[in-house]
């Protein structure tokens, strides 16, 4: 069944992502990925400005990149694994037929106010050549959501993040506080669990037996509030600040 396929998929992908990352070279922005961001509108506030999504991208890459004024802000405990991806977001120059473009699409419809598939449905560029981020009034019902590559190889028209207007960048309808929900949800779209494994539920402690399949990472139950001190699994001290938690606090990548 679907589930069974996304499961045998999701084994495949994660022994591809541990090999892989041993073999390239990490740090610098060596690795170019287009954006797309597709701003999904009914002519309100969702209708967010060039500059908002400009400055998205540029906590994006910082993110990626320990290039975040931020990041040395970290429990010291942590300093030394932060780490720089080397992976560089660029807003895309060409669309699917070869035209320029600013790396940005608007679209007027009601749909912006569901944020599900058949808002994707209204324009969806290739996966193969883009990362897509459809903006909208609503991410049906999440700050923002995407399929990790396990589940997005088998809706290919929906494979990208959405995201609700208000997390998109730290500017316009945003704010600092809600700035990093896109670098939460690309660490999705490039196959990372939460730190607590591969539930949306933080907080329980089964998560204890689950992983993140990261290395670095210490087992954790997962944090909806910036407890700095917590340490849920045995560990000495929980990794609250990774931008895979839920605890809105986030610095750092393992």
């Amino acid at each position: 069944d679907f589930a069974a396929r996304v499961e045998q998929t999701d084994a495949e992908l994660e022994a591809f992502t541990q090999a892989f990352a041993q073999e390239i070279e990490r740090g610098g922005g060596s690795y170019v990925i287009p954006v797309v961001f597709h701003i999904v509108h009914n002519n309100g506030p969702e209708n967010i400005s060039d500059a908002q999504i400009h400055d998205a991208m540029r906590i994006l890459n910082q993110d990626f990149n320990r290039e975040n004024a931020d990041w040395d802000n970290v429990r010291p405990e942590f300093l030394d694994i932060v780490a720089d991806i080397g992976i560089e977001f660029r807003l895309a120059a060409k669309d699917p037929s070869g035209n320029c473009t600013n790396g940005i699409t608007r679209t007027v419809s009601s749909l912006t106010n569901e944020g599900a598939s058949q808002m994707k449905s209204l324009i969806s560029w290739p996966r193969n050549k883009y990362v897509q981020v459809w903006v909208a009034a609503s991410a049906d019902g999440a700050a923002g959501y995407t399929f990790r590559p396990g589940s997005a190889q088998w809706m290919p028209e929906e494979d990208g993040i959405v995201m609700q207007h208000l997390y998109t960048g730290s500017i316009g309808t945003s704010t600092v506080n809600r700035s990093r929900a896109l670098t939460h949800e690309v660490g999705h779209w490039l196959n990372l669990a939460h730190t607590w494994g591969n539930s949306n539920d933080p907080g329980v402690s089964e998560n204890c037996s689950d992983d993140d399949g990261v290395s670095d990472t210490p087992n954790t139950i997962g944090w909806t509030s910036c407890t700095l001190g917590g340490s849920s699994c045995g560990s000495a001290l929980d990794n609250v600040e990774n931008y895979m938690e839920y605890s809105y606090c986030s610095k750092m990548f393992t």
